[in-house]
């Protein structure tokens, strides 16, 4: 059995806890957030914290992350005394934990109006390069991510999409290159000239759709 100390034995452990199971939030190097299950038989079972040998209910930790990966140290949390030099962890941010947590978890089935407002989207996109989508629910964002890219590639357009929190921004490199570059060229100059002359703002570059205006969601 190995045993990893966090940098304080006795202070509560940096865990969460999804679908019933709990994980420690680890670091393998990198910067990136992993997390571990509890430890099962015929893996190797690691101690943190201290905890005594004969304390029948201490935790024991895989000594693999969820991605596969040989786990370093314990994350730092709000109660850790290390955090002047770095922040707390409160969530994986490793993608190959994450879609490992992903399955644990029950599939949603995408709401009537994902596939209209994916082409609405991709429409936005082909014609700007870029767009994003506001207000849309969590348990939704992975069906609604899927049918936007889907929708970019029957218009043969490779794309990219980054999440926060309700917002989904959505961009294509190929979209951009598509652009009639005189038609760019004589809409920056417009939006300049009206700057200069002290009238209206320039016309933003991208405009926002909502996902509730396009998905029935109940």
């Amino acid at each position: 059995m190995d045993e990893r100390e966090p940098g304080g034995a006795g202070r509560p452990l940096n865990t969460i806890t999804v679908a019933g199971r709990e994980l420690l939030l680890v670091e393998v190097g990198g910067g990136e957030v992993h997390v571990a299950s509890e430890y099962v038989d015929g893996d190797i079972g690691i101690e943190v914290g201290g905890a005594p040998d004969d304390d029948e209910n201490a935790i024991l930790w895989a000594n693999k992350t969820l991605c596969g990966r040989e786990w370093r140290n314990e994350a730092p949390g709000p109660d850790d005394p290390t955090l002047w030099w770095q922040d707390a962890a409160y969530a994986p941010t490793c993608r190959a934990c994450l879609r490992v947590v992903d399955s644990w978890l029950p599939k949603s089935t995408a709401p009537l109006g994902v596939a209209l407002l994916a082409e609405v989207v991709a429409e936005a996109v082909v014609a700007r390069s870029s767009t994003y989508v506001t207000g849309v629910p969590g348990e939704h964002l992975e069906a609604t991510r899927r049918a936007i890219r889907k929708a970019l590639r029957d218009r043969g357009c490779n794309s990219g999409t980054h999440a926060l929190d309700d917002v989904l921004v959505v961009w294509s490199d190929d979209a951009f290159n598509a652009l009639d570059r005189d038609e760019l060229g004589a809409s920056a100059a417009a939006a300049i000239e009206r700057i200069m002359a002290g009238g209206s703002k320039a016309e933003p570059l991208q405009t926002a759709t909502a996902w509730r205006t396009w998905v029935a969601d109940f």
